[in-house]
C-alpha cells in the first residue's frame, strides 16, 4: 500500500471514530509540537502539522489511533498493521 493510500485510510478511521482532524501549522507561533491526539473541550482531536512529509503525518496518525479502542470496525490488514506498528 503507498503512503497516499495508507494515510487516506488512516483519516477515514479517524473520521469513523468521530474524532477531528485538523491540519495545522504547528511551527508558525514559534512554539514546536508534534502533534498528535489530544481532547479539546472533551471532544478527541487528532492535530497534524500541515507542513510535516507524509510519513511523519502517517506516524502521528497511527500513533494516536493506537491510543483509541478500534474494536468494531473493519481496518484492512495492511493498515492495521501499520497501526499496530508506530506503538510509540
Amino acid at each position: 500500500m503507498n503512503e497516499l493510500s495508507l494515510l487516506e485510510h488512516l483519516e477515514q478511521i479517524a473520521q469513523r471514530l468521530g474524532v477531528d482532524l485538523r491540519y495545522e501549522n504547528l511551527g508558525q507561533s514559534g512554539f514546536r509540537s508534534d502533534g498528535g491526539y489530544c481532547k479539546v473541550a472533551g471532544k478527541p482531536l487528532i492535530l497534524l502539522n500541515r507542513k510535516d512529509s507524509r510519513q511523519r503525518k502517517i506516524r502521528v496518525l497511527c500513533r494516536s489511533l493506537n491510543k483509541l479502542n478500534l474494536q468494531g470496525i473493519f481496518i484492512p490488514p495492511a493498515v492495521r498493521r501499520a497501526i499496530e506498528t508506530h506503538e510509540n
